[in-house]
């Protein structure tokens, strides 16, 4: 049920928004300019806290499930209805910026804040969650809070998932506190929010400000077992079966198959290890991530042919075998068509000009549109630079973000 936006000259406080972001990039601050809060480490954790005593400070209710999710509660007049969700998340990349994830974490701490200065209650209750290891930088794959919430995955597989060190997520979950008691999903949601920035570069090419998601690239991750056979550097070039030589191919046959796919192809070799990355020694083993995106899913699927055939190819000229197995997908997704038209009213009212836009990059909105009804805002990345110390969305951007995710959710959830 949407409700009827009546807040038409209620707005969210940019320097306030600006203020909190700038605040919580101190958690985990590189000498570049930007974040490393890793999935559940004592960083990640610390801004957390950070967020909880913002929130506890406006008397907001907070909540933590089994897998980590933190849940913010500014209570409705209708207990009774679903909650409209916002959220995204806390942790970061090795070098992450300022604005990725927290943008749209931050952004609904703005909007429940804007609503307690304007003194205007909503019928349906709000919730504002930060999910567990979005990343996966750490825990790989990522959006595992997201995940397990929407039923992917098990909570005894969530809590499974491991690090490279052997860590489970369960493990560092009950190390930092962050383990809660409710049970993870399996309740009703009216409708989720996700702010965030785009990490990619059409919306500035474009001079748009805001950007309507309404659905994602189709993507296939694998990963690259490369069998070599490990030697003293004395064994003659030929006599060598080398995996970093072999790497070397799959990483360029990789490059190539995105590239022959035209502008909206993308494929990706992000994640590598040598075995037994030694000084004086041949590589015996390397494993590597690899995947392949595009906007049509037809074109997904040509690709990942193309990919295995790239990577016999690959094998055959190095001498080395090569195994390339399916790891995590995504795609295609259309986000709800109600709340993306809700999204487009919304900027034509707040004077914002828009364009529709396909997200390349997966989000915690991707684990939870198969299951309850999703929409998300982009705003400007400079340069599309993301995943980077100087990643950088400017204030104002940050502000109509915020505009747009405040009206629709009001609006969503009905004024009181």
């Amino acid at each position: 049920m949407a409700g009827n936006d009546r807040g038409g000259n209620l707005t969210v406080d940019g320097d306030r928004l600006w203020d909190s972001l700038m605040r919580m990039a101190e958690i985990g601050a590189l000498p570049g300019g930007g974040c490393r809060r890793l999935g559940l480490t004592p960083e990640d954790s610390a801004g957390r806290a950070l967020l909880v005593r913002w929130a506890e400070a406006q008397g907001y209710g907070i909540g933590r499930d089994r897998v980590g999710n933190l849940f913010i509660r500014r209570a409705g007049t209708r207990p009774e209805l679903a909650p409209v969700m916002m959220g995204s998340h806390l942790d970061t990349v090795m070098t992450g910026g300022r604005f990725d994830g927290v943008l749209g974490v931050l952004g609904g701490l703005e909007v429940m804040r804007s609503l307690d200065e304007a003194g205007i209650a909503t019928q349906r209750t709000l919730e504002l969650v930060v999910w567990t290891n979005e990343e996966g930088a750490r825990f790989a794959p990522g959006n595992t809070g997201a995940f397990a919430f929407s039923g992917k995955y098990t909570l005894e597989q969530a809590l499974a998932h491991a690090d490279l060190d052997g860590t489970r997520v369960g493990d560092a979950l009950q190390a930092l506190g962050e383990a809660g008691d409710e049970p993870v999903g399996n309740r009703p949601v009216d409708a989720y929010f996700e702010l965030h920035v785009e990490q990619g570069p059409h919306l500035e090419r474009a001079g748009v400000p805001v950007g309507v998601v309404t659905g994602t690239y189709t993507v296939r991750y694998f990963n690259l077992t490369i069998m070599g056979d490990a030697a003293h550097l004395a064994q003659p070039l030929e006599n060598r079966r080398d995996a970093l030589v072999g790497a070397a191919e799959a990483i360029l046959a990789i490059r190539r198959v995105g590239v022959s796919h035209g502008e909206d192809g993308r494929s990706n070799a992000s994640w590598i290890e040598v075995f037994p990355n030694v000084r004086g020694t041949v590589a015996a083993t390397v494993r590597m991530s690899c995947d392949v995106r595009h906007a049509d899913p037809e074109v997904t699927q040509a690709m990942a042919a193309d990919l295995h055939a790239a990577i016999g190819d690959a094998s055959r000229r190095s001498g080395v075998a090569m195994q390339l197995e399916p790891f995590h997908r995504f795609g295609p997704i259309l986000f709800d068509a109600g709340l993306v038209e809700l999204l487009r009213d919304t900027a034509r009212r707040r004077g914002h000009a828009f364009r529709d836009i396909v997200t390349v990059a997966g989000h915690d909105a991707i684990a939870l549109a198969p299951v309850l009804p999703t929409a998300m805002i982009f705003v400007p990345s400079a340069g599309g630079l993301s995943h980077n110390e100087r990643e950088h969305t400017d204030p104002a951007a940050c502000a109509a973000g915020a505009d747009m995710l405040l009206h629709a959710v009001l609006a969503r959830a009905g004024h009181a």
